[in-house]
């Protein structure tokens, strides 16, 4: 309600102006929408309603809205003038489209791949993937915000000066003590508390007995969800008018969308790999807890590289700045996309659930072998236990 009132009281200035529009529609836009998934599936829970089966549809069919929007929106951003209430809904199918992307391409390969599985219901797939974007991003961020805090004070009591509560004053701190603070906030405690959260689900569907595959989609829901509003809160920031003119984005709203679609696949693996960590740590196979500690690991490692590009203008300000390291660290973070993208490709292929649903046990369809899937990747069957 508040977003849609901000809309009667919009700047003249038309960078402003296109700040506000998408600041104001966006937010009623997104937080609307998730509110309402939450709202009818926790209706239809308490009324005993049923879930239907979720059919997953063609996942490219979106696809192509992507590069389009990133052109229409490239514009906007250099032309603020123009159709600026266009650009809230250009910005949505920008933060949208790869992570819906993402998790109907990993939904799909998991029905294919077990088909004597209970079917994923719509209550399931809306209800992890609103967890990952709602609840993760809520915990996560107020996790990292104590620590930037706390760590702050700490940091500026003993490398810095002034008044330790003053966030400010965190860019008293020079050379090496800015740059571990900042580390520390992007690569240490973000990494380990957000893949927490986000793997969390696996516990807050214990009920559903999730076996391996199962769990792994539902991280790359979770990390999907937990990209798609990520990335909206920053793209606000994208065509602020303060970065603007700073020309920290100007001509280059384009490559902020084009990044963006590379943390979607970078959070989807990351989660999955998370939740595979908590499968283990509830079926007591101690050794696949380490797969949340990967996951730690790949998500602080992107971090990291991105803090090479844009670590100048963070928290401290004692970050890098250099165009062979911006080049560097934006080839290595394509790289990496594209790891973790394959990654989540074959591992949603080639993982499949311990047993058939209860009902086609009955029948007495069961698969050829009980266990731990034969053909499950190498590494994986020796962190089960096998």
């Amino acid at each position: 309600m508040l977003a849609l009132v901000g809309l009667t009281q919009l700047s003249d200035r038309p960078s402003e102006r296109l700040f506000e529009v998408n600041l104001f529609v966006g937010f009623a836009v997104v937080f609307m929408g998730l509110g309402g998934f939450l709202v009818v599936q926790a209706a239809s829970s308490l009324g005993g309603v049923g879930s239907s089966a979720y059919r997953v549809p063609r996942p490219w069919l979106p696809a192509p809205a992507f590069p389009a929007a990133v052109l229409i929106g490239q514009w906007q951003a250099n032309e603020p003038t123009q159709a600026p209430w266009l650009f809230p809904f250009v910005n949505i199918v920008v933060i949208a489209v790869p992570s819906i992307l993402l998790a109907t391409t990993v939904l799909g390969r998991y029905q294919r791949r077990n088909p004597l599985s209970w079917p994923m219901s719509w209550r399931e797939v809306t209800s992890g993937f609103t967890w990952g974007a709602v609840g993760a991003t809520t915990l996560g961020g107020t996790v990292n915000t104590a620590w930037i805090l706390l760590g702050g004070a700490l940091f500026i009591h003993y490398r810095g000066h002034g008044d330790v509560w003053d966030l400010t004053n965190v860019q008293t701190l020079r050379g090496e003590a800015g740059i571990i603070f900042d580390l520390s906030v992007l690569s240490v405690v973000a990494p380990l508390n957000e893949e927490f959260w986000k793997g969390a689900l696996v516990v807050l569907f214990f009920f559903r007995k999730g076996s391996m595959a199962r769990c792994f989609a539902w991280g790359v829901i979770a990390g999907a969800g937990f990209n798609l509003l990520e990335t909206f809160m920053n793209s606000i920031a994208a065509v602020d008018p303060a970065a603007l003119a700073d020309q920290t984005i100007g001509n280059q709203w384009w490559l902020f969308a084009v990044g963006r679609a590379g943390t979607a696949v970078l959070h989807g693996f990351a989660s999955g790999l998370a939740a595979l960590g908590f499968y283990g740590l509830l079926r007591g196979r101690w050794s696949m807890v380490l797969l949340y500690f990967a996951g730690v690991l790949c998500h602080g490692a992107w971090n990291g590289l991105a803090y090479l590009v844009t670590g100048d203008v963070f928290l401290s300000r004692e970050g890098p700045d250099a165009r062979w390291l911006d080049y560097t660290a934006i080839a290595a973070m394509g790289l990496m996309a594209l790891g973790c993208a394959a990654g989540t490709w074959f591992l949603s292929g080639w993982l499949r659930d311990l047993r058939p649903a209860g009902i086609y046990g009955m029948l007495g369809m069961r698969p050829g072998s009980a266990g731990v899937q034969r053909d499950a990747p190498f590494v994986l069957q020796e962190l089960a236990g096998r």
